[in-house]
C-alpha cells in the first residue's frame, strides 16, 4: 500500500460514514477489514447512517461487523439508524434500537481520548426520528448537547487535538449532491471555533471532502467521508484516513474497485488546502 508519506508514526483514525447494512457493499467492506489489518489503526470512527433502514438485523450485522474489526469503533448515529417503517417507533423512541446494539461504542454524551489524551473525541445526534419539515432525514442541532459536548472536550493538555464527531456537515459541501439543510449549522460552527474544536467529522453526502472553515479565530476543518454501501453518489465507495502527527494532521480518501485502492491526500493541515470550500452555513 502507499507510504502516508509522514515520517513519524503518527496516530491513525479510519473515519467511515454511511455503511448503511441492508445495502452494504460487501467488497467494500472487505478492502476496509484488510486495510485496517493492514495499518491497525488506533480507532475507527463511524459518523452514522450504520444502517439503511433502522432493523434490528442491520443492527446486529453491524455490531458483529465491528466487533470483528478488532479495534476500538467509535460511532454516532444517523438518519437511517431510526425504525424507518415503523413510524410509532420513530415517535416515540426512534434511537432505542441504536442505543441497545451500539452500547460501549456510541460516543454521544461521552469523552473517548486516544494517545494518551492528546486526542479528544465526542459526538452529537444531528438525526431526528421525525421533525416539523417534508425532509426528516435533514439534520438538526441541538445547542444544549452541543455545549456539553464542547465542555467534554475543553480539557486536556492546551495541544490537544478536539474532534467533534455528527452525521450531517454543519456547512453544505459545495461539491454535496444532495441539499443538506442542518438547522442550527452555522452557530454550532461559530461556537466549535470559539471551543477550539480542530475537526468536526460527519458523513451524509456519500461522498468525501475536507473543507477548511473560513474567518475562525484558528484553523478548523470539516471532513466527510463517502460510503460503504451501493448508494453511491458522485464517487465510488470510499472512506478516509486521518493522521495526526503533533501538530499536523491530514486526510486521505481511500476509494475502493475491483483493481484495489486508491489512495489520494485530500488535506494537510500545513497548507490547509482542502475540496472546494463550503456554502454559507444555514
Amino acid at each position: 500500500m502507499p507510504d502516508s508519506g509522514l515520517t513519524r508514526n503518527p496516530l491513525r483514525l479510519l473515519h467511515l460514514s454511511d455503511v448503511h447494512f441492508g445495502t452494504e457493499d460487501i467488497e467494500a467492506l472487505a478492502a476496509v477489514e484488510k486495510f485496517a489489518a493492514h495499518i491497525k489503526p488506533d480507532a475507527i470512527i463511524i459518523a452514522g447512517d450504520i444502517t439503511q433502514s433502522g432493523r434490528r438485523r442491520e443492527f446486529e450485522a453491524a455490531r458483529a461487523w465491528f466487533d470483528k474489526l478488532d479495534v476500538q469503533v467509535i460511532v454516532a448515529p444517523g438518519n437511517h439508524d431510526t425504525p424507518v417503517f415503523h413510524l410509532p417507533a420513530r415517535m416515540v423512541a426512534p434511537f432505542s434500537r441504536y442505543a441497545r446494539h451500539m452500547a460501549g461504542l456510541d460516543a454521544v454524551g461521552r469523552l473517548i481520548e486516544l494517545g494518551g489524551g492528546l486526542v479528544r473525541i465526542s459526538a452529537i445526534n444531528t438525526a431526528r426520528g421525525i421533525q416539523g419539515r417534508i425532509n426528516w432525514a435533514d439534520g438538526v442541532i441541538d445547542l444544549a448537547d452541543l455545549e456539553d459536548a464542547l465542555d467534554r472536550l475543553a480539557g486536556g493538555p492546551d495541544g490537544a487535538w478536539r474532534v467533534l464527531i455528527c452525521h450531517h456537515p454543519l456547512a453544505e459541501p459545495g461539491h454535496s449532491k444532495i441539499a443538506v439543510d442542518t438547522r442550527r449549522g452555522g452557530e454550532a460552527l461559530r461556537r466549535c471555533a470559539a471551543a477550539k474544536v480542530d475537526a468536526i467529522l460527519t458523513g451524509h453526502i456519500h461522498d468525501a471532502f475536507a473543507h477548511p472553515i473560513e474567518a475562525v479565530a484558528r484553523p478548523m476543518v470539516q471532513m466527510g467521508a463517502g460510503t460503504l454501501s451501493t448508494r453511491l453518489r458522485a464517487t465510488r465507495a470510499s472512506f478516509c484516513v486521518i493522521m495526526i502527527d503533533g501538530e499536523h494532521m491530514v486526510q486521505e480518501i481511500v476509494t475502493i474497485d475491483r483493481n484495489g485502492l486508491e489512495i489520494r491526500r485530500n488535506y494537510d493541515s500545513l497548507n490547509s488546502q482542502g475540496g472546494t470550500q463550503p456554502q454559507h452555513a444555514r
